[in-house]
């Protein structure tokens, strides 16, 4: 049987505690640059909660803007979850994710995929996976896509929108707006925690 990830706080509390990001919107570790579209804060202080990614065809994306001239993704960082945690009754089953990089012109620079297990299942219920990726040169705007398949479940932080998070969809080549749709036929913009890292 399959996790099933919900929007739910499964290890909130436990990813609050543990942070150790900066909180700015791009910042120098070991010689890499993260960048960051969601607000920066803190996790401890966001308001955040977790997204089941799209279906098939379609993908959480976070628009990033290179800090300079030929500067090279190194890094995917995506926080997300397969549902799974210390208190599941048996072990997870594998599921499918992928990320691309595209270009200014939603170019596919690169593909990656895998089964989540060694990325997004711990006993916390949620973790920030680190995914290398070859060295790509990027100038000006790029976006990272996440494509977790009804599987897996992307941390969102609901306030604070930067309107750098998007839909994707693949068939049709458009971007959408990353808006939550709210019981009462309302939207919210939200920021998807997918960060990128280079130099």
């Amino acid at each position: 049987m399959a996790a099933n990830p919900s929007s739910s706080t499964i290890g909130l509390s436990q990813l609050r505690q543990s942070d150790s990001s900066t909180t700015a919107p791009s910042a120098e570790q070991g010689g890499l640059t993260i960048l960051k579209q969601d607000s920066g804060t803190n996790l401890s202080m966001m308001n955040i909660s977790i997204e089941v990614s799209p279906t098939y065809g379609t993908s959480q994306v976070v628009k990033f803007t290179a800090p300079k001239s030929d500067w090279k993704l190194e890094n995917v960082l995506v926080m997300a979850t397969d549902g799974w945690n210390e208190s599941s009754q048996q072990y997870p089953d594998y599921l499918p994710f992928a990320i691309e990089v595209r270009d200014a012109d939603l170019r596919l620079l690169h593909h990656f995929s895998d089964t989540q297990v060694p990325y997004f299942t711990a006993i916390e219920g949620i973790r920030m996976a680190n995914i290398e990726v070859p060295s790509i040169p990027v100038n000006g705007d790029f976006y990272v896509c996440f494509y977790g398949y009804l599987s897996l479940a992307l941390v969102t932080e609901l306030q604070n929108a930067t309107n750098n998070s998007y839909y994707f969809d693949k068939q049709t080549g458009l971007l959408y707006p990353g808006l939550l749709q709210l019981n009462s036929n309302q939207t919210l913009p939200v920021n998807w925690l997918i960060r990128a890292a280079g130099r």
